[in-house]
């Protein structure tokens, strides 16, 4: 006997006691009476293949919207290629061994290390929500640790390179002015790329000098934070907000909005042409963040107020570990503020070369005044 129920991923398979057609159609009548219907029938222990879960599991990513877009977007793109390697496997049958061989033919076919992290962490996911459906017992994954990654050491940006970064910015295209607004935005504030163009007026608070960062839901951590006014980012917004359009309430409004109120989608190309002109290749839309923190650091603002301007749940320990990268002119100032002060040292008294064979206080002499 074969039935499919709705809500569940294959059909249920279920023996039967006869020879014949009608005894058959009979027993099965029988079954679904006594049962209460297909919902009541005992399941075969049949579970979907990987690629039928993936399927399921993105449609439901997709409408819950508990995870961001891009977020959903870097998860799509990574079950394409678990998919591929074993989407034809039921889910019950994925074992560790098979996703060792496909995270090294991964690798072997040139993908970063950690782009091999992420895929292992979105493959951990969509199992973690299959054991929790009751499809398997036993997660596959357990004990597959990340590889390790070193992070290449980035050049810090100086503010001489800044500003020529800033002049190259007014020579590109026609929304120049807007460009150079949201670069000298991310240098004073410290907030990631989109962070930025989420901004509204109303997250600019003048009277109590901060700017709020992430009230839409755009923040690395979904959690708004507060940057207080330095005296460049307030005398930025000041001058940007005596040039506000008035006809929106974005920091930086779409240029082909039209009647609808919405927000710039990207400055990337704008910014590329800017990076070449500066001869800046190497400058990303993150080393401006990199940026304030150093300068921060090197202002003498201690870590922990930089790291809550930067929304860091791990308070300073990011902070020191990738963001505290100085100039070797700010670490030579502060070499020579070490100061090394001695103090009075008590005489030390000779011991003969054969005393060293006695007790612990033949060994070592302490003086019995200082002792006491």
């Amino acid at each position: 006997m074969q039935t499919r129920v709705p809500g569940e991923w294959s059909a249920r398979r279920i023996r039967l006691n006869a020879t014949t057609l009608e005894e058959a159609k009979a027993e099965m009548a029988k079954i679904r009476e006594k049962k209460g219907g297909p919902e009541g029938l005992p399941k075969t222990g049949l579970r979907p293949t990987f690629a039928d879960y993936v399927k399921k599991y993105l449609e439901f990513q997709k409408a819950a919207r508990d995870k961001k877009p891009r977020t959903i977007a870097r998860e799509e793109h990574s079950l394409v290629h678990w998919s591929a390697e074993m989407g034809n496997i039921r889910l019950d049958k994925i074992t560790k061994p098979l996703i060792i061989a496909v995270l090294k033919k991964r690798l072997a076919s040139g993908i970063k290390r950690r782009t091999a992290n992420i895929d292992l962490i979105v493959l951990r996911n969509v199992l973690k929500e299959a054991r929790e459906a009751e499809l398997f017992a036993h997660m596959p994954t357990d004990g597959l640790k990340s590889r390790k990654v070193k992070a290449p050491e980035r050049p810090l940006l100086s503010p001489a390179e800044f500003d020529e970064l800033c002049k190259a910015a007014v020579e590109c295209g026609k929304n120049h002015v807007q460009v150079l607004d949201y670069l000298r935005l991310l240098a004073y504030s410290g907030a990631r790329r989109d962070e930025a163009l989420g901004l509204k007026w109303s997250d600019v608070n003048f009277e109590q000098r901060f700017l709020r960062i992430g009230a839409d839901n755009s923040a690395k951590n979904s959690e708004a934070r507060y940057v207080d006014f330095n005296g460049e980012l307030q005398a930025h917004l000041k001058n940007m907000a005596a040039r506000r359009a008035p006809d929106s309430d974005w920091l930086f409004p779409s240029p082909q909005r039209g009647k609808t109120d919405k927000p710039a989608k990207t400055f990337r190309d704008s910014f590329s042409e800017a990076r070449k002109r500066a001869k800046l290749g190497w400058v990303s839309f993150h080393d401006l963040r990199h940026y304030f923190a150093s300068m921060a650091v090197m202002s003498g603002i201690d870590f922990r107020t930089v790291a809550e301007w930067l929304g860091h749940q791990d308070r300073e320990a990011l902070l020191c570990k990738v963001y505290s990268h100085l100039l070797p002119e700010h670490r030579q100032r502060m070499a020579q503020k070490l100061v090394w002060k001695r103090g009075r040292e008590a005489p030390r008294q000779h011991v003969p070369y054969g005393a060293c064979s006695g007790s612990r206080r033949a060994r070592f002499p302490i003086d019995t005044e200082r002792e006491r």
